[in-house]
């Protein structure tokens, strides 16, 4: 007698027509696979199984547990019904990491306990499949690029080693994107297959990709006119010169080097590859300017400054020639300023610049008041290197009186600031640190002062662990040359405030003379701060302690430096930090106790 056996997946639709036979009076069965009937219950089910798996561990028993969870929900009343797609889908799961003869023992829930609905699985993965021969081969152009090896190198796919379906398709998808990223725009692959020989446990990989040949960038073809002058102020951005390798990295850095000018509202920069001709891409694109003027009225509170109102009015581009003017007036009760900066483009608007800068301040606080006359000459380049660098001439002139000295000062002034940064990004970064030192210096041979003056600062932020930061700070300044006692005050020094040493007066620290605060020839100051989470939603706890001081020597350090402990609340928003500070000068006679309040970038 001749048996003849159902295919399983032939078996499992009968019976899934059979249930269904038995509920046409609720409209029949309108699936032919047990997945669609698995969603078409998924709305109604009131008793879902869930899923225990033993007998393996680690990332094994994870991928079979996400594989049977993305499933949608099974009632336990009909279970039985797709034991072997559970099963198949176990296979699956388990053969992703390179087990292909395993034993999966399933126990449905008990029909009798109506609490059970847990579906047990018992596995046992047996051994795993080994890589016998590895093949990954790069035909085409991209043969002779490095990255496209290091792809394959970087994959984990070699002889000897246990096949990773996963890491076989990232291979290839890397590939791929890397393909399209770079412009072979015809690359292709030519055999992707795992050969498995499961009596020798053992597999054959090969993978064949050819890349084709590499595109170029085309012509930039303006949308309209007005595209076409919009494009003149922003002519030394251009890298996407047609001839030149395409490169999507090279493309969106060009999109935001020009949204970076402020010249633009819109940036619309689209590849035409279905239009290449002769590999090369041409490239539309259309720009809409920012209006001629505009404005922004702003209003704050700081705990140093108190309550203060700032008014922009900005002209992003004048002319042709990529100009622009900005000016900004701002008022709190401490100082009152108004400043206007013209800013002419040499070759890139955003790094290789000169700017005129005219600026007219008033300052009346602690024992300082000021009327300061400001006109700067600078050229910033960026260009080349990982520094900043702002090279300036600066005019100032300088009617003060400070404690129980007055008189004023004219000073021409070279100046150098060189600045760098770097972080992981976003308004609170996981690390990073920036730097930055100013040096500047007048001549008694056209100049009140011969002096030079210095001041660097570093902020760094590191994440010891994934959720907390460890913040430090630390500045040093110094005024040297015959007339280091005699500069103006905005060239001296104080300490004190929320950027400063917590828990003291804002620029309430220095050296005295017989009116008051006289500033000082030298400032240190140091910070540490580290932050935890407290169970709140976005929110960390802060525990600080600064010191410093600003003085004309070092002789008695111990005696005049200043400490500043104390702790704080972070709330960390998309917009900036939210940062609370309850410092004490322990240094006061009583200890002073200063509240400080500050939103935006820590670093």
């Amino acid at each position: 007698m001749q048996h003849q056996f159902l295919p399983g997946r032939v078996l499992l639709r009968l019976l899934g027509a059979a249930a269904c036979g038995a509920l046409f009076l609720c409209g029949g069965c309108a699936s032919d696979s047990s997945e669609e009937l698995i969603e078409k219950q998924a709305s109604v089910v009131t008793d879902p199984v869930s899923f225990e798996v033993t007998g393996v561990t680690g990332d094994l028993q994870a991928n079979v547990l996400n594989t049977l969870n993305g499933l949608p929900p099974i009632s336990k009343r009909r279970v039985f019904v797709f034991r072997r797609e559970l099963r198949d889908k176990t296979l699956l799961a388990l053969r992703a990491y390179g087990y292909y003869q395993p034993r999966v023992e399933i126990t449905l829930p008990d029909r009798k306990n109506e609490q059970d609905r847990t579906v047990h699985l018992k596995i046992d993965a047996g051994k795993p499949l080994f890589i016998r021969i590895c093949t990954v081969q790069i035909l085409g152009e991209g043969s002779r690029y490095q990255v496209f090896h290091d792809l394959a190198a970087q994959s984990g796919l070699f002889s000897y080693t246990r096949i990773n379906h996963g890491s076989y398709e990232q291979l290839k998808k890397a590939l791929q994107d890397t393909s399209m990223a770079m412009g072979f725009f015809d690359a292709k692959m030519v055999s992707s297959r795992i050969l498995v020989h499961q009596a020798q446990n053992v597999a054959d990989v090969e993978l064949i990709f050819d890349t084709g040949r590499r595109y170029k960038f085309g012509r930039l073809r303006p949308y309209d006119e007005k595209t076409t002058e919009l494009l003149k102020p922003a002519k030394g951005l251009m890298t996407i010169n047609e001839g030149r390798d395409y490169s999507a990295a090279v493309l969106n850095e060009y999109i935001a080097s020009l949204n970076r000018t402020n010249f633009y509202r819109a940036v619309d920069i689209v590849p035409q590859v279905g239009k290449a001709e002769n590999y090369e891409v041409p490239i539309d694109a259309r720009l809409e300017r920012k209006s001629d003027n505009l404005m922004r009225l702003g209003a704050g509170y700081s705990t140093d400054e108190g309550p203060r109102v700032l008014i922009e009015w900005d002209k992003p581009l004048l002319n042709e020639y990529g100009h622009s003017l900005s000016t900004m007036a701002e008022v709190s009760q401490l100082t009152q300023e108004a400043q206007a900066v013209y800013k002419i483009p040499r070759a890139d608007p955003n790094l290789d610049y000169y700017y005129i800068n005219a600026a007219q301040t008033h300052t009346d606080f602690n024992d300082t008041l000021s009327d300061r006359s400001h006109l700067s000459f600078h050229y910033v380049a960026n260009r080349t290197g990982v520094w900043r660098r702002d090279y300036s001439l600066r005019a100032e002139y300088e009617d003060y009186e400070q404690g129980s000295e007055d008189g004023y000062s004219w000073n021409l002034m070279p100046a150098l600031v060189l600045s760098r940064r770097e972080s992981s990004g976003g308004f609170d970064p996981k690390r990073g640190y920036s730097i930055n030192f100013e040096v500047l210096g007048g001549s008694g041979q056209i100049s009140d002062n011969t002096f030079v003056r210095a001041l660097g600062t570093f902020r760094g932020v590191i994440s010891p662990t994934p959720n907390t930061r460890l913040v430090m700070r630390l500045q040093q300044g110094a005024i040297m040359g015959p007339d280091s006692l005699h500069v103006p005050p905005s060239l001296r020094f104080f300490a004190g405030g929320d950027q400063s040493i917590r828990g003291y007066g804002y620029m309430d620290e220095s050296e005295h003379n017989d009116g008051g605060l006289k500033g000082a020839r030298y400032l240190t100051t140091g910070s540490i701060e580290y932050q935890f989470p407290i169970g709140i939603a976005n929110s960390r706890l802060a525990l600080f302690v600064d010191g410093g001081r600003a003085a004309d020597d070092y002789r008695n350090i111990d005696e005049d430096f200043l400490w500043g402990p104390g702790f704080g609340y972070r709330y960390v928003s998309s917009y900036g930090t939210v940062r609370v500070d309850l410092g004490f000068g322990v240094d006061k006679d009583p200890t002073s106790i200063r509240l400080h309040f500050a939103f935006g970038p820590e670093f």
